[in-house]
């Protein structure tokens, strides 16, 4: 034995760490086995434990290697104090390089060790320790020896006895009503097949992998996707805007329910979306065809509840049809391990008796037990190993290795709207969006490379992807139609109105051709139509040598790429004819599109090597084109079972009604700058990840009266038009709120520069100190071309950032503007994250040739909520 020179404690020798302090010893290792590397520093990476490393001086010793990747490891090993009991490592490292950050991280991580620590339910892997060795944290679980669901399914390659299945869903809702009544409810955020294991000894449904870090902590989480957000196919709607309570649970155990009894695994198919069980198993009971179709409604206020009123449910089904008496207890306390049999309605007496397994398995279907070496398939008590995810886009945080890594929350039960967009002035898990410094439009009118709006495309693409991607089909066919025929067949096509081409193209047609490419486009496209496809590669090659920026382009080629190849499909919705601000906008969202579609496809980051094909949408320059585009979108979701969902639109005005007539089709539907407040609880299909213009309000007030500290502000919105009605109330309804008045409202017309001439003069007369213009770039220009030469000063929100919708004669009045954006210039250097910046930053550049200019100043706040969602393509 020697001591530690840091804190005097006794240690023994070969140990590379004092299990008092943490304090590094410069003891060599010993020679029989090896030990475990380490950084010197904070932990910023991980270290591939192997079997026969030594932890806490000696105790533990690693036997086998469960799952490992870039956020730590999971293992196998043997508690030497408790006669070489089997138990799991997981270990988990810090992101933080900063060591003010790096203590709070180890803060969160005792927490959250300390909650796990007090859950105690017979059919949950206690947590028996947690220690440090270095900068290197490790928590201690019971190891549930046996086969996960996942496991027994693929194994069998059919569908589980409906009686067997309903037995495990018994046991579990009994641990997750355990949950629900933790002060404060508990969530698991991670119910699947890979997640329950059938204990080979008792023969009960263990629920596993609870994670330890909280959800709004697991939002940060910078190199590992987040299962805070849950697994695609099996995590509700609610989930993916962070608004999961105990209820979310129940969804996702339905959807495991679903798949055990259909075999139909629900990551292959669209998200949210889940056949009638019997007609695909028709040998099931209704009534449990009744309890998933509940469970699994989008609405969660439409849904069981809680757990014990889906679970009495289930126990009616076991009874009546099984003669399976509820035998289990409360929160699992009896431990018999067996129900009793009752006969059941018309059996004859003596048909049944004796008691039943607890699992109810035939032999057919009985648990392998785990053996040497790690099985296939995740067959052992342990999920999938992790795989390594390179992109460090978001802020640190603390994270668990796989076999544990789904976050288990504690989260208090509250009444919520069904699938509430992002309502709270943030994007969930970074800062709140808070009044911006005065920014100037540039002096002379550029391309703005709007990289916010593009940035964000990224995350809508990979939001989608969760949906489908497993799909193993063709690529789309080319329409061979007039441009004034619909493509009956699979709704690729355009309808002409007027100079516009509003539609839906795989490159079939083309949108943006007012560019000096478009003549070259439309060629192509036209080549296309008629089979040509090598020389509409062709022309569409000439054409991007000609305008690197055009990504309607660099689309169509990158279609043609994968075309053969199993893919899925989205479509991206957005302008791309009309005026100039909307144009722009249109192309801002078809190069995000463009560079997450490159980046996906080359890193094969997708399930067996899928790739993504993109259609483009565009409703031109009325809101009322958009039906249009809706009824072919409408048919390729009939024709296309490749097709996962919508990206779009970002104008509220086009949003509005293409998320209601999306939702009443069931078709997923992603904006990334539609912030109208109409939105809100618009359809359980609608998702969004922009703040509400009410958020925006909130910060317009508090600068106005902190920074510009004014009394005398008048308002002039559009009332007709979705997104400056909701932005001018909600900033009048704030600032009155704040005990102000509003000393003149104006009204005006979108489009229509007259009719803000005509509002000013009545304006102007009450002297107003600031105006707060409630609407587009494009239509300010008049206001400010118009004001006169006293100090008034503009407002406004986040579409006055469409730096495309300025004119040349509006420069003078620059100096005026003033807005609340959804992000701003270089944030992540500011905030003090430079290096921690997404690849986007430098893969926008080089896609589009743009040499050192950056991709746009404010897309941090849509390119950090981004990687939130790549878990999903896992």
């Amino acid at each position: 034995m020697t001591e530690c020179p840091n804190c005097k404690a006794p240690v023994r020798e070969g140990v590379r760490f004092c299990s008092s302090c943490g304090q590094r010893l410069d003891a060599q290792p010993a020679p029989d086995a090896p030990t475990l590397p380490t950084s010197g520093g904070f932990s910023s990476q991980a270290h591939v434990l192997l079997p026969g490393e030594r932890l806490q001086g000696g105790r533990y010793v690693v036997k086998e290697v469960l799952g490992e990747g870039g956020m730590g490891a999971a293992v196998l090993a043997t508690d030497n104090r408790l006669d070489d009991k089997l138990v799991v490592i997981k270990e988990l490292i810090s992101d933080s390089t900063d060591s003010t950050r790096f203590q709070e991280d180890v803060r969160n991580f005792k927490r959250e060790v300390a909650l796990l620590a007090h859950i105690d339910h017979p059919l949950v892997p206690n947590v028996t320790d947690h220690f440090q060795e270095g900068s290197r944290y490790f928590m201690v679980q019971e190891y549930v020896e046996g086969e996960t669901l996942e496991a027994r399914i693929t194994r069998l390659n059919q569908a589980l006895k409906e009686r067997d299945v309903l037995i495990y869903a018994l046991e579990a809702l009994d641990v997750l009503d355990y949950l629900s009544q933790q002060t404060p409810p508990i969530v698991h955020r991670d119910i699947k097949p890979a997640n329950m294991i059938v204990g080979s000894k008792d023969k009960r449904a263990h629920l596993v992998d609870f994670g330890i870090a909280r959800a709004e902590v697991a939002l940060h989480a910078q190199k590992k996707q987040t299962s805070a957000l849950g697994t695609p196919g099996y995590a509700p709607p609610e989930q993916y805007q962070g608004n999961a309570d105990p209820r979310s649970d129940l969804y996702a155990l339905a959807a495991t329910l679903h798949h055990l009894l259909t075999n139909r695994d629900p990551r292959h198919y669209s998200p949210f979306s889940y056949m009638p069980v019997r007609t695909i198993n028709p040998s099931l009971s209704p009534e449990i065809e009744r309890v998933l179709v509940r469970a699994l409604t989008n609405d969660i206020t439409q849904r069981y509840q809680s757990a014990s009123s889906m679970r009495q449910e289930i126990v009616d089904i076991l009874q009546q049809r099984f003669g399976v008496s509820d035998n289990l207890g409360n929160y699992g306390l009896n431990i018999s391990g067996h129900f009793q049999a009752t006969p059941a309605p018309g059996t004859p007496v003596g048909g049944t008796s004796g008691p039943v397994s607890l699992s109810g398995v035939s032999a057919q279907d009985a648990p392998t037990m785990r053996s040497g070496g790690m099985p296939p398939n995740n067959s052992g008590g342990f999920s999938q190993p992790i795989q390594a995810n390179n992109s460090n886009s978001l802020p640190p945080t603390m994270r668990v290795g796989q076999y544990g890594s789904p976050n288990m929350t504690p989260a208090t039960l509250q009444p919520i709207q069904p699938i509430q967009p992002i309502q709270s002035g943030y994007v969930q898990g970074y800062a709140p969006l808070t009044p911006l410094p005065p920014v100037q439009p540039p002096p002379q009118k550029q391309r703005r490379g709007n990289g916010w709006i593009i940035a964000l495309l990224l995350l809508l693409i990979l939001v989608l992807i969760g949906g489908g991607t497993f799909f193993y089909l063709n690529g789309l066919k080319s329409t061979n139609g007039s441009q004034q025929a619909n493509s009956k067949d699979n709704g690729v096509g355009v309808t002409k109105i007027g100079n516009e081409s509003i539609g839906v193209s795989d490159g079939s047609y083309s949108f943006d051709t007012s560019r000096s490419d478009g003549s070259l486009k439309t060629q192509a496209s036209e080549n296309l139509r008629k089979g040509e496809v090598g020389s509409a590669i062709s022309l569409w090659s000439q054409a991007h040598a000609q305008d690197s920026s055009d990504a309607e382009t660099l689309i169509y080629l990158e279609n043609q790429r994968v075309v053969s190849s199993p893919h899925i499909t989205l479509v991206v919705a957005t302008m791309l004819s009309g005026d100039d601000s909307a144009v722009g906008v249109g192309r801002d969202n078809l190069q995000g599109a463009y560079v997450a579609q490159k980046e996906y496809n080359d890193g094969s980051k997708l399930t067996g090597g899928l790739k993504i094909m993109l259609l483009i949408a565009n409703s031109g320059s009325k809101a009322t084109y958009v039906n249009q585009v809706i009824d072919r979108i409408k048919n390729i979701a009939k024709s296309d079972s490749t097709f996962v969902g919508v990206m779009g639109w970002p104008y509220s005005s086009r949003a509005v009604n293409a998320a209601q007539l999306l939702g009443q089709a069931h078709i997923p539907m992603l904006s990334q700058t539609a912030t109208s407040d109409q939105l809100t609880g618009i359809s359980p299909y609608f998702f969004r990840v922009a703040a509400t213009n009410k958020a925006e309000a909130v910060a317009g007030v508090k600068y106005a009266e902190q920074t510009l500290k004014v009394k005398n502000v008048a308002v002039l919105l559009d009332v007709a038009e979705s997104y400056s009605q909701s932005l001018g109330t909600d900033f009048e309804n704030q600032w009155k709120a704040e005990g102000n008045t509003i000393v003149a409202e104006g009204r005006y017309t979108v489009g229509d520069a007259s009719s803000i001439t005509k509002a000013l003069p009545a304006i102007l007369a009450k002297n107003p100190q600031v105006i707060y213009f409630a609407g587009h770039s494009s239509d300010v220009n008049t206001l400010l071309l118009n004001l006169p030469q006293s100090n008034i000063q503009i407002l406004g929100g986040d579409a006055l950032y469409e730096l495309n919708g300025y004119t040349s004669s509006s420069r003078a009045g620059f100096s005026r503007l003033r807005f609340t954006a959804l992000a701003y210039p270089d944030e992540w250097d500011v905030l003090g994250y430079g290096k921690e910046k997404p690849p986007f930053f430098s893969a926008y550049p080089a896609a589009f040739n743009t040499g050192n200019q950056k991709p746009g100043a404010s897309m941090a706040i849509h390119a950090r909520p981004m990687m939130l969602f790549s878990h999903m393509t896992r």
